[in-house]
């Protein structure tokens, strides 16, 4: 227990500088922005004594080092700002907006996996076969299909003919939420789903000249048995890597998903803060979506150091 809690501690320390980092480029937004944000969000017409309050208020009348300096601190004391649209706390939002986020992300992920696994094994199991062909096809047609437009065809061909899902909004109570995701879900499942298997199936391909897997053809391996037994075993943790990395294009795939389905999220959160220039809002939420990224890998490491031994976790 020791030796895996050093290893995500050392996780942690390494991910430090990176952390850092997002919140830098999070501080520079303002100073990035075209004309002048106080101007912007005091409105063209406020007098000039109005603006400079606001600016006061955004930290811009200080040097950069010194603003870089209490923005850590805030956002480390737990403080996101707070937002010069609405007066309310940008951390409030954020804990109302996240559920909906994660869960969209988190299911679509999931069903991309459920899909993944058996697709990318029957591929590999006649390779260059017709369901081979077949399976790569689709995976290359996929990955071109931008993912508004799948929510689109998703609104135009199944909820609005059928009536079984919402195409605005979470409902009320649990069981509208969850028919509420469905469609959400799916498109992130599709958008992310091409990638998923073909690195899986590729990764199967060059295990099947792996030593151990030639020794166990010769002890009468063969077919599923042999895929699934071994293949399939030690393809996990690349499938781990790909899973996390496309968990994190899922995160900000859900910003045009949310705002398809009309889903009160913090991917339609950003979109309305961007619109109304709410720049301590767009902060918040572009420090949010990258430190959750950062933390899809910490747990992408994590779950490869238990489930691959090649990969050290003793202090």
């Amino acid at each position: 227990m020791s030796g895996r809690f050093a290893f995500v501690l050392r996780r942690l320390l390494s991910l430090l500088p990176l952390l850092l980092g997002i919140l830098l480029l999070a501080m520079l937004l303002l100073s990035l922005a075209p004309g002048d944000p106080a101007r912007q969000v005091a409105g063209p017409r406020a007098p000039q004594s109005e603006v400079d309050e606001v600016a006061r208020e955004l930290g811009l009348d200080r040097p950069v080092v010194e603003r870089y300096a209490l923005y850590v601190a805030q956002v480390a004391s737990g403080d996101l700002g707070t937002s010069v649209k609405t007066g309310q706390s940008v951390g409030d939002q954020v804990v109302d907006q996240l559920p909906v986020t994660l869960a969209v992300a988190s299911l679509g992920v999931l069903l991309a996996l459920l899909v993944t696994v058996p697709l990318a094994v029957a591929a590999a199991r006649r390779p260059d076969g017709p369901v081979d062909h077949l399976i790569r096809l689709l995976a290359v047609f996929g990955i071109g299909l931008p993912t508004f437009w799948i929510a689109i065809m998703g609104i135009r061909f199944i909820a609005l003919p059928t009536g079984w899902f919402p195409v605005a909004g979470t409902g009320e109570g649990a069981g509208d939420f969850l028919r509420a995701l469905v469609l959400p879900a799916s498109v992130v499942a599709i958008s992310i789903l091409a990638p998923m298997v073909r690195s899986l199936r590729a990764t199967m391909m060059e295990l099947e000249e792996a030593e151990f897997v030639l020794a166990a053809r010769t002890l009468g391996f063969r077919g599923g048995s042999l895929l699934r037994r071994f293949q399939l075993r030690n393809a996990v943790p690349p499938l781990i890597t790909v899973t996390a990395a496309q968990a994190g294009y899922a995160l900000f795939g859900t910003v045009v998903v949310e705002v398809a389905f009309g889903l009160p999220g913090l991917g339609q959160g950003l979109v309305v803060a961007s619109s109304t220039q709410d720049f301590p809002l767009v902060q918040g939420y572009v420090i949010v979506f990258a430190v959750l990224v950062v933390l899809l890998y910490l747990v992408a490491d994590v779950l490869n150091a238990a489930v691959d031994p090649r990969v050290r976790i003793t202090a």
